[in-house]
């Protein structure tokens, strides 16, 4: 399998982010979240959303590719990560990737403590990278209710 590498996104790739991250979620989270709250929860993302947030709205993004196509995406403002999702069919190592460059971001910034809001299945991928587990908590997305899980790793 080819190298993944990491970039910071550029709003030219707001339309790939906008599509993987609904590829990601519909892939990796069902079976977790009802069809209901996936769908509630992606139908008002659109690709403007994904380049207001890198150009205007504080967030640096970074892009994993691998052999020129866009396979995971990862979004920090300040101390919290905002999102990291890749491709459910070919993002394989491009989680860690794009995990380690939003830390040592992060960690330039002068982040002592970065925090998230996992999924419920992503729970074991962030344990694994030396986040721990902070408390149970819920999210409203579209309308409803899902429940996420507070962690944090100091940097």
């Amino acid at each position: 399998m080819p190298e993944c590498v990491v970039r910071r996104a550029r709003p030219k790739d707001a339309t790939v982010i906008c599509d993987l991250h609904k590829a990601s979620v519909r892939g990796l989270c069902a079976g977790v979240y009802s069809s209901e709250q996936i769908e509630a929860w992606l139908a008002p993302r659109l690709a403007d959303d994904y380049r207001k947030a890198m150009t205007v709205g504080g967030e640096t993004m970074f892009v994993a590719h691998r052999a020129g196509r866009i396979v995971g995406f990862a979004s920090l403002k300040a101390a919290m990560l905002m999102a990291l999702y890749v491709d459910p069919d070919g993002g394989r190592g491009a989680g860690r990737r794009l995990l380690q460059a939003a830390e040592e971001h992060a960690r330039s910034d002068g982040v002592a403590v970065l925090s998230l809001q996992a999924t419920l299945n992503a729970v074991v991928f962030y344990q694994r990278h030396g986040f721990s587990r902070d408390r149970p908590a819920t999210v409203w997305r579209g309308g409803l209710r899902l429940a996420v899980v507070e962690m944090s790793k100091t940097l």
